[in-house]
């Protein structure tokens, strides 16, 4: 059975909803809002719905043909169907109802979204599975095991997609392929990938990066958030800062050319062995702890830091975490987010603590996908003064 709905907005999982004659809320992937579509309910809830789109019967102007023959099917991109510049203005518009909604800041200052530099041909690592028949490597279906076989994939770029015709479909089930300096690598789960580890280079930066640690997947738009954060945090010679999650090093790195001293903060193992590669013989180093641990150590918490740059999984920073780092009363704070929902949940608590939110920037490092990165720039203008001096090396 179908039914027909007027689609009105998208929802930060990406999907457009609707609201059915009974009152409920639709949520239908591959949406767009202002369309009128028929859908078909795979799942029932007494609040809301979700549903597949059966038809759309009065298409947005927004709407494009997808340039990839299994978009709806890998479980990959789930705004193929929408134009590129509409993509960009529904991702600022996620983001300010996403700090309105759950971090109560009803008038952001919010800039427009910055477009990615490239829509497609962007990623610089894919992750495949081998199809269950063995007969060549996918994406997993949306919310289901099964295996959607590609030949290429349209976010990564020809180097990548070159390799893919190259590995085997017998006895292994996972391929991870990398785009670093030298050209593309298969890094993971293969019988010849050795040799693993390589580099990226960001305009004059050159990151070592080991092929299990975590890096942008969108090298070109790496470069843009690195810059991005530099401008509005405008560290200073005599700044001490903290870098926490810092990983391999992306924003240790040039804030120690510019600052005259940076201590990072990583838990894991082989990003924390780049990140010492990356910034030897520069005013750094590199803690291999937890960062709630580390904000709770004496030797980090008897230095007066002028700034902080956090860069903090999916998950936001953990509460305890977020406690140690605004006791330390920390005057600035830089907050890089790949989740506007835990964004704005810490937003909020820091806020609460005496913070003023100064300027919110999203960039789109996924194009084709509803995901996007944040910086946020804070300042606290009652920092009550710290013990200074030297961190512990």
């Amino acid at each position: 059975m179908t039914h027909e709905v007027t689609l009105t907005a998208l929802a930060p999982t990406g999907e457009a909803v609707g609201r059915l004659p009974d009152g409920r809320i639709a949520f239908v992937p591959f949406g767009l809002p202002g369309e009128r579509v028929a859908i078909r309910i795979t799942h029932e809830r007494r609040r809301f719905v979700r549903a597949a789109l059966h038809g759309v019967l009065c298409p947005s102007k927004a709407r494009v043909m997808p340039m990839c023959p299994h978009f709806t099917r890998c479980g990959g991109c789930d705004w193929q169907h929408i134009a590129y510049p509409a993509q960009v203005d529904f991702k600022t518009g996620l983001v300010r109802e996403q700090l309105h909604r759950l971090g109560g800041i009803a008038d952001p200052p919010l800039r427009p979204c910055v477009p990615a530099l490239h829509a497609f041909g962007y990623r610089n690592r894919i992750q495949l599975v081998a199809s269950d028949d063995s007969a060549g490597w996918g994406y997993r279906m949306r919310h289901t095991h099964t295996v959607t076989p590609i030949q290429a994939c349209p976010i990564a770029p020809p180097a990548l997609n070159t390799l893919i015709a190259t590995l085997p479909t017998a006895n292994v089930a996972f391929a991870d392929l990398r785009l670093f300096d030298d050209g593309p690598r298969v890094v993971g789960a293969h019988p010849h990938a050795l040799n693993t580890d390589g580099t990226i280079t960001l305009g004059r930066w050159r990151y070592f990066v080991p092929a299990e640690a975590f890096f942008q997947v969108n090298t070109a738009m790496a470069e843009v958030l690195v810059m991005e954060a530099l401008r509005v945090l405008d560290p200073q010679p005599t700044w001490r800062v903290l870098d926490l999650y810092c990983g391999v090093g992306l924003f240790t790195r040039p804030l120690a050319e510019r600052v005259a001293y940076v201590l990072g903060v990583e838990r894991d193992a082989a990003a924390v062995r780049a990140a010492h590669r990356n910034v030897a013989g520069l005013a750094a180093e590199v803690w291999a702890a937890d960062v709630g641990e580390a904000l709770a150590r004496p030797a980090l918490r008897r230095v007066r830091w002028d700034a902080v740059v956090l860069d903090p999984p999916r998950a936001g920073m953990a509460r305890l975490a977020l406690d140690r780092l605004i006791a330390l009363r920390v005057p600035r704070v830089v907050y890089v987010s790949c989740d506007p929902a835990t964004l704005a949940r810490d937003l909020r608590r820091l806020l609460d603590a005496g913070y003023a939110l100064e300027s919110v920037q999203p960039l789109d490092l996924f194009p084709q996908t509803r995901h996007v990165e944040v910086v946020a720039r804070l300042s606290l203008s009652d920092a009550r003064a710290q013990a200074s001096g030297p961190a512990q090396k």
